[in-house]
């Protein structure tokens, strides 16, 4: 006797049957010459027709239920009879024991018919096996209670096939199957929807993925291979707008996500179709019609072709315009603060009567009034602009109507996701306070200047209600990243030929948000050693404290100079990004002068000695980001002292300042202006200041297209000690310098680093004789060098690499007509 194979849809309907029937009678085999053995009787059978999908693609038969010899039915006096023995039968790497204890029949127990189903269930919840019966034999002092099963196989290898354009490694974050596990086919299923979507996410929209398992001779393992028919990759080669009139289609495309493709469009991925991305940039073009005043704007159901050959894409897309409206009566109602004129909310605005309307300007002025709730407590004000549509004058009536809520105070601050740093590091960095009233503004601040740590990758500031009306809670949820890092970099750069770079840091030790690095540098020009320390909140407190250990060598071309010294600072926030800083350095200086330069003429300029120098700086940082900013701005002023009571040999003060503004623009694109000065002031006239403290501008980092360092001033030096020799010019340093620098910043293949730049320099160093824009060569605008320039940064693994080919606009006989320069790091 053979049992029937139970399909999910017949399963469940025929348990009950099953159940009431596990022992319909008693039937006698005679085995074993006449003695009687009893049969064992199918009590539910669950084949892996339960998941008809996973045994058509694993290539098993379905599993049945069999007759063993001496198999009898047994009668119904005997339904209550106790289990006596638990059987499991087909396991080879599931632990029986394990199966057991699934269950809910035990041994000692009745066997009854409503635990049966739940056995099942048990079973095959453990998600080990593709097939499992359950059987009942009926045995002299009771009942054998046999579990039968299948094990699913293990996934021995996952591979693969066809796959060219894309790689294992591009594909890794979408394969769910893992060699080593029990196979899954809705794992397997899921695996291939996820492919083919990083296929059309690449612009490969025909793309086709399949699957296919191959087993091992005994059954037990399986190779899963997933099967890519990559086809050719799909281009958008045009989007045409039809009655785009009053706003050119060149303005609706640069809003867009999806671009046509063109000549660099396999360096740049410009041209790719991903649906999602298409159905964003359509509401994007009512937003940007909104944005112009055009209230009426409608896009119809684009028109989306396909080329004959299967490779491009034809984009068609209808706009209705209608006509502009401009903005006319602003009013507020509902519940207004106290003190608070609507003459007042409406200079927070930037939308004014008579203006066009603008959408988004619209949302920016919400904005501000709710901040003017936010601020005063009433963390769920809500500002609901009601339009009114003239369509006589084609203007729109704008009534802000304000709903204020209670006046909240914060209950409780929690901080979550945050495994490594510590709470504090967090907590103090906010500017909201518990038991203190609800501040918008504050919870705006606190996310950036947790986010400006640089120890997370997202920072969510949410609230919900309180234990109480007036109460709320806020919670600080962050999502940590790698703050550690370990570099090791070769380059070349025609400055300093080789580059060799080493460097491990901490930007978060031990989570409490202190910083420490150890670095090497050497290269053709210089050889650098630096060991250094970073707390922003000392023990605690609003001060910082920083340390430093250094050892350079430098070759400036005429003299060397080795250094080895340390200075340590403390600093004080005044406010919010407002640093003050009191510091001291001490610095053992040996320098070498140059072969055939006219050493003797210059020996008092050559000097070794220690500078033992205090510093004073303060500096307003408000940049987005302290390494890559795109936005904001950092003011730094700083004074320098050596004098003689500090045990200093060479005696001086100097003075550094610079300004530095970052504005984003559309498109990426970000402007950015520095501006240098710097002014060396010596104080004891019988002690002439060294060579090595003064200014030389050029190069990479300061003005490009000129060779590094070569704008100084110059003394005519003999090119030997000979009577006879001839004379040459010798950069002695400058003890003023001034530097301009303006730069265009623009993605070119944002998603690999890679940014264009276009450039604009200035600058100069004026002798101890000259004053700030004094021309000396009188062909220097503004006694400036001027030079511009382009380039291209790929932010690298080791770090920021630039290329840029300058152009000296006062260009000397020395200077070439274009210069090209590449290095290691950023610039400002």
């Amino acid at each position: 006797m053979r049992l029937p194979v139970l399909s999910r849809k017949s399963l469940l309907p025929l348990l009950a049957v099953a159940l009431f029937s596990l022992v319909p009678g008693r039937v006698h085999a005679q085995v074993d010459g006449g003695v009687s053995a009893p049969a064992p009787v199918p009590a539910v059978t669950s084949p892996s027709a339960l998941d008809p999908a996973a045994d058509a693609d694993a290539g098993t038969p379905p599993a049945t239920g069999a007759e063993l010899p001496g198999d009898a039915p047994v009668s119904d006096e005997d339904a209550t009879d106790r289990v006596v023995e638990i059987r499991v039968e087909g396991n080879r790497r599931v632990e029986a024991e394990a199966i057991r204890r699934a269950l809910r029949t035990k041994v000692g127990e009745p066997l009854a018919p409503g635990r049966t189903s739940q056995d099942l269930r048990a079973v095959w919840a453990l998600g080990y096996f593709q097939n499992v019966e359950l059987l009942v034999q009926r045995l002299p002092r009771g009942l054998a209670y046999v579990i039968r099963v299948e094990e699913r196989p293990i996934v021995r290898a996952v591979q693969l096939r066809g796959n060219e354009e894309l790689n294992k490694d591009d594909l890794k974050d979408e394969i769910d199957t893992k060699p080593n596990t029990i196979l899954d086919m809705e794992t397997v299923r899921s695996t291939v929807r996820k492919i083919q979507a990083k296929y059309v996410e690449k612009g490969y929209f025909l793309a086709e993925v399949t699957h296919e398992l191959k087993r091992s001779e005994d059954g037990t393992s399986v190779d899963v291979i997933y099967v890519i028919n990559e086809h050719a990759k799909v281009m958008v080669k045009q989007i045409t707008f039809i009655g785009a009139e009053k706003v050119s289609p060149e303005e609706l495309k640069a809003t867009m996500i999806t671009r046509e493709g063109g000549f660099f469009s396999f360096f740049t991925g410009e041209g790719t179709y991903r649906e999602e991305a298409f159905e964003r940039d359509l509401q994007v073009i009512q937003f940007a019609y909104y944005d112009r005043g055009f209230i009426n704007v409608r896009v119809d159901k684009p028109t989306v072709q396909l080329s004959a050959d299967k490779r491009f894409i034809y984009i068609t897309l209808r706009v209705t315009e209608g006509e502009a409206y401009d903005i006319g009566k602003i009013d507020f109602s509902g519940d207004l603060l106290e003190g608070v004129s609507k003459e007042l909310m409406e200079s927070l605005m930037k939308s004014r009567t008579g203006e066009r309307f603008n959408r988004s300007q619209l949302s920016q002025d919400i904005v501000a009034v709710s901040d003017l709730y936010y601020d005063r407590g009433y963390a769920y004000a809500n500002i609901n602009p009601i339009t009114t549509v003239n369509a006589d004058n084609r203007t729109v009536d704008l009534t802000f109507d304000v709903q204020q809520g209670p006046k909240v105070t914060i209950e409780r601050i929690e901080v979550v996701g945050n495994s490594k740093t510590r709470d504090k590091v967090i907590r103090r960095e906010l500017r909201v306070y518990e038991g203190e009233l609800y501040s918008g503004t504050g919870v705006r601040r606190s996310r950036e200047r947790v986010t400006a740590l640089g120890f997370f990758e997202t920072v969510e500031i949410t609230q919900r209600p309180g234990s109480q009306d007036d109460t709320i809670v806020l919670q600080v949820e962050v999502k940590e990243k790698a703050t550690g890092t370990f570099q090791v970099g070769l380059g070349f750069s025609n400055v300093e030929n080789f580059i060799f770079t080493a460097q491990i840091s901490q930007n978060n030790f031990l989570g409490w948000g202190q910083s420490i690095s150890a670095s090497a540098q050497i290269s053709g020009l210089r050889s650098l050693v630096q060991l250094s320390f970073y707390d922003p909140y000392f023990l605690d407190t609003n001060y910082l404290l920083s340390a430093e250990f250094f050892r350079v060598q430098a070759d400036y071309e005429g003299f060397i100079r080795n250094s080895t010294g340390g200075s340590v600072s403390i600093g004080y926030q005044f406010i919010d990004d407002l640093l003050g800083t009191v510091g001291y350095s001490r610095e053992w200086v040996d320098v070498e002068a140059g072969q055939n330069l006219g050493a003797v003429l210059l020996a008092n300029q050559f000097l070794s000695g220690i500078t033992s120098a205090a510093r004073f700086s303060l500096s307003f940082d408000r940049r987005d980001n302290r390494l890559f900013p795109s936005r904001g701005f950092i003011h730094y002023g700083s004074v320098e002292t050596a004098p003689g009571f500090l045990g200093g040999t060479f005696l001086f003060n100097r003075y550094t300042a610079y300004s530095r503004l970052y504005f984003p623009m559309p498109l990426g694109f970000v402007f950015k202006t520095n501006a240098t000065i710097g002014y060396i002031q010596q104080l004891d006239q019988d002690k002439p200041l060294p060579i090595s403290e003064l200014y030389y501008v050029g190069g990479i980092n300061s003005v490009r297209g000129y060779y590094l360092r070569s704008i100084s001033p110059s003394v005519k030096v003999p090119r030997s000690a000979n009577p006879d020799a001839t004379v040459t010019d010798f950069l002695v340093g400058g003890n003023k310098q001034l530097i301009f620098n303006f730069e265009l910043e623009f993605p070119i293949f944002e998603k690999a680093g890679l940014r264009g730049v276009l450039f604009y320099d200035a600058g100069n160093s004026f002798a101890t004789t000259e004053n700030f824009f004094e021309d000396r060569q009188d062909n220097l605008p503004l006694g400036l060098f001027h030079s511009a320039g382009f380039g291209f940064r790929w932010f690298s693994p080791i770090g920021p690499l630039r290329f840029e080919w300058g152009i000296p606009l006062t260009r000397r006989p020395e200077d070439d007509r274009i210069l090209f320069e590449f290095t290691i790091g950023n610039f400002f």
